[in-house]
């Protein structure tokens, strides 16, 4: 699993620096790096850091993915995009919600417990979780099949079922 951990004491605050220094030479500003998000797909960024209540940007009657992430976050760059292209492959089907951390020391990765990057939690279309942190990955495989096999790779870094090998639901019939 390919994930940056939260780190705590002065090697945490000195990566923090070293980070802001980096993203200020670069010209990386508040908002700056936000990445291009796919034509198509329900996708929209909910917060900067701030604390946010994932009810309130639930979509009904599809699966509802929160993708906390950041932009200095080299996974986070790999996955965000996948995501995006599956939700814009399904977009009846699946939206997703991209929550920035912005770094490790602002409200929202207390409120929801973040301790690494990138993280997700997937909601049903009524509203209940289906699954937290690395349990996303195999549950977005059984819903999506195929679709989903992108964002499985960039999550997990391992490959999702063979191609010809067909991807089954947990019932033992063909994923849709």
């Amino acid at each position: 699993m390919r994930t940056i951990r939260k780190r705590w004491g002065s090697f945490g605050a000195l990566a923090a620096a070293l980070l802001a220094v980096a993203g200020a030479l670069s010209g990386c500003r508040h908002g700056a790096a936000e990445e291009a998000v796919v034509a198509g797909g329900d996708v929209q960024v909910i917060a900067h850091g701030e604390r946010v209540d994932l009810a309130a940007h639930l979509v009904t009657g599809k699966h509802t993915v929160f993708d906390f992430y950041a932009p200095w976050c080299p996974p986070c760059r790999v996955l965000g995009p996948a995501l995006e292209r599956l939700a814009a492959a399904q977009p009846d089907r699946i939206a997703v919600r991209k929550v920035d951390i912005v770094d490790w020391t602002t409200p929202v990765v207390d409120q929801h417990g973040i301790e690494s990057l990138p993280h997700l939690v997937l909601y049903d279309p009524s509203g209940r979780v289906v699954a937290d942190g690395d349990k996303v990955y195999p549950e977005l495989e059984r819903l999506f099949g195929d679709a989903a096999r992108e964002v499985v790779q960039a999550g997990t870094g391992e490959e999702a079922a063979k191609p010809g090998e067909g991807l089954k639901a947990a019932d033992g019939a063909q994923a849709l």
